[in-house]
């Protein structure tokens, strides 16, 4: 068959005859989903899948999507037989059924559709065989989409500007039957009458002294401030002033709401950018541009703040290996060049935000980049009540906060903030101010904790903070159970051992050999009074035994510590566990380290059973107990602190 004949064959195939009838939202919808389920869709028996629509994007668009590439297979794809669902979860109510149906067995294949990132809990990861976030439509889908519904080819400048539009105005100006240059020209006219999007600027928002629990990162910046206000008025350089930081803390913390702030109390325009923004331009080279014009628009605004999230994806160079090892070399390098040099971003201050600051690449951590890094950590009592306070505004001037603010332990600003705006629906919709029992109703139901579950993880924690004492690992600071616990189907801390790091220590084989007995020594008390354990020690980066293990090989790969002279630079638990299964005699040092340490910390609690009892019924009746609690009833004394915290939680 001549080359002609098979591309008139090709394009009479009914697939791509139905394609033309799509929607421009459901072509867009379809190009990003087959490009996330390729390695799956057309090769795979059976999986699980998924699938965050992009942001203001509809679940249903991309649910039809789903469901038009289960109907039409491509031509050389293997026909589907084998039974097929399609699950859209539009609100939080839908989650825990989606996540049940998604395993059920008769589901051979299951897409799931969220709605959103924040609805991406750790059920979905444990079930699905692939878990993708969807970028908003780019350049490159936007001249695929074109194509595909008889636009024809269009200019890299036009596909530029229509993927710049909002997808739901792009719907409407792109129809059949019109053509491009009409679509485009609607496009432009409309945008142009409207007022442009511009950078977000001063006085809108909180300032830092409205903020409560940002901690190192508020007074940083009120030192900013200081400085800012002096190079404007000539009297300090910029060589001299704070010009980048690292902003970590977990998910919900406040790290947006802290660069409006920080730009607000500077009198700084707040530039805001994204890896995923960039990202999701195209090829490297529209990344690329993306990042610079993000940096120039800074420059522009200066005195700005350029506020870049999801700044892990700018991850470590070191050891990077295949095909994405350059890609990732060149963002990297890009970033760098867009940081360095006084002059050319003089009065711009870039705060990078992160969940993970470990994967960040050290270089562009170094002096006149990202030079500081702060954490902001979940906020205590007092912060949390000063957060409601804040968002309260007005409401409940008079009302005592106590029972909202002791209901939302762990919680962090945005959770306090999604609860008082479910409040003031609530009291909207009813025709009235807000009451407490808004506020209340608001907020999720807790569970109260089994008595005998509550001893079970007070015997726990002791068993951390006796040993902790009796080895001298790093110094208690105190210790405490939760009587009750938000049943979300996520992970919840039920107790907590909170141990203070050394600053200025000699950190030896031995020191080492004493924190993973501490580690350990909560496993060790459960046995010890109930002669087995739970599973809460285990099974995610920060649990006890999963962190016991990674001292004992780093002991003997990193620190020189054991049989091995030779030192291996890993710094995350998977390239240590990679290195545990490469190696399998490191595996029974590491084993051996372990057993000796849990004996150890085993024999500590077995001959003071009568004591880790005793205290654990303290520890449930008081619910915290404090270092000088555990060392008064040991006979010990002169604990000492200072330095970073170290908690182990249940």
């Amino acid at each position: 068959m001549s080359k002609s004949a098979y591309v008139k064959v090709k394009e009479l195939h009914p697939a791509r005859r139905r394609s033309r009838e799509l929607s421009l939202a459901n072509q867009l919808a379809v190009i990003s989903l087959s490009r996330a389920l390729r390695p799956l869709i057309h090769r795979s028996r059976r999986f699980v899948a998924t699938i965050v629509v992009p942001p203001g994007a509809s679940v249903f668009t991309y649910s039809m999507a789903a469901h038009w590439l289960i109907d039409n297979p491509r031509e050389d794809g293997v026909p589907i037989t084998v039974p097929f669902d399609v699950l859209t979860v539009n609100d939080d109510n839908d989650v825990k059924n989606s996540v049940k149906v998604s395993k059920a067995e008769e589901v051979h294949r299951a897409i799931i559709i969220l709605k959103s990132e924040e609805m991406l809990t750790s059920e979905y990861h444990m079930a699905s065989d692939l878990v993708a976030v969807l970028p908003p439509p780019a350049a490159a889908d936007i001249k695929i989409a074109a194509v595909r519904m008889g636009f024809g080819r269009i200019k890299d400048k036009d596909a530029e500007f229509l993927a710049s539009q909002d997808l739901a105005r792009l719907t409407l100006a792109m129809r059949r039957g019109r053509s491009l240059s009409n679509a485009v020209a609607r496009l432009t006219r409309f945008t142009a009458q409207e007022e442009p999007l511009v950078p977000t600027q001063e006085g809108r928002g909180p300032t830092l002294e409205e903020l409560s629990a940002y901690g190192e990162a508020k007074t940083w910046g009120q030192e900013l401030a200081e400085d800012v206000a002096d190079w404007r008025s000539g009297k300090l350089a910029w060589t001299d002033v704070d010009r980048g930081m690292l902003l970590s803390g977990p998910p919900g913390c406040g790290k947006t709401t802290y660069a409006t702030a920080l730009a607000n109390t500077c009198s700084m325009t707040l530039v805001a950018a994204s890896a995923a923004r960039w990202q999701a331009q195209g090829h490297l080279g529209d990344l690329l541009k993306a990042m610079r014009s993000a940096f120039d628009e800074a420059k522009r605004c200066a005195p700005s703040v350029l506020f870049i999230d999801e700044f892990d994806s700018f991850s470590s160079r070191e050891g990077l290996i295949g095909e994405n090892a350059n890609y990732q070399r060149q963002v990297v390098n890009g970033l760098l060049e867009c940081m360095d040099g006084v002059e050319a971003r003089e009065g711009v201050v870039v705060i990078g935000a992160t969940n993970f600051p470990e994967l960040v690449d050290e270089a562009l951590l170094r002096p006149g980049r990202l030079e500081r890094h702060c954490v902001i950590p979940l906020p205590d009592m007092e912060a949390r009540h000063e957060i409601f306070r804040y968002h309260l505004r007005e409401d409940l001037k008079s009302e005592s906060l106590e029972r909202a603010v002791a209901f939302s332990r762990q919680w962090t600003g945005a959770d306090i903030e999604r609860t008082v705006r479910d409040a003031r629906r609530s009291a909207r919709r009813a025709g009235r101010v807000m009451e407490l029992d808004d506020l209340l109703s608001a907020m999720p139901s807790r569970t109260p904790l089994p008595p005998e579950m509550l001893e079970a993880v007070a015997i726990h924690e002791i068993g951390h903070a006796i040993v902790g004492v009796l080895a001298e690992a790093d110094p208690l600071i105190s210790v405490s159970v939760e009587e009750s616990f938000v049943n979300n189907g996520t992970f919840v801390a039920l107790g907590g051992a909170v141990f203070k790091e050394a600053s200025i220590r000699r950190k030896t084989s031995t020191y080492f050999e004493n924190r993973i007995a501490m580690l350990l020594a909560g496993v060790a008390a459960e046995r010890v009074v109930y002669g087995n354990h739970s599973n809460g020690a285990a099974g995610n980066k920060h649990a006890d035994l999963n962190m016991a293990t990674d001292l004992a090989t780093m002991m003997e790969v990193t620190w020189g510590f054991g049989k091995w002279m030779m030192s291996e630079v890993c710094r995350t638990p998977a390239e240590l566990a990679e290195l545990r299964g490469r190696k399998p005699e490191l595996a029974d040092v590491v084993e051996s380290i372990l057993r000796a340490q849990f004996d150890r910390a085993t024999a500590m609690l077995n001959s003071r059973r009568e004591l880790l009892v005793s205290l654990a019924a303290s520890l449930v009746e008081r619910k915290r107990l404090y270092a000088s609690d555990i060392v008064s009833a040991l006979g010990n004394h002169g604990q000492k602190s200072g330095g970073p915290t170290l908690v182990l939680s249940s």
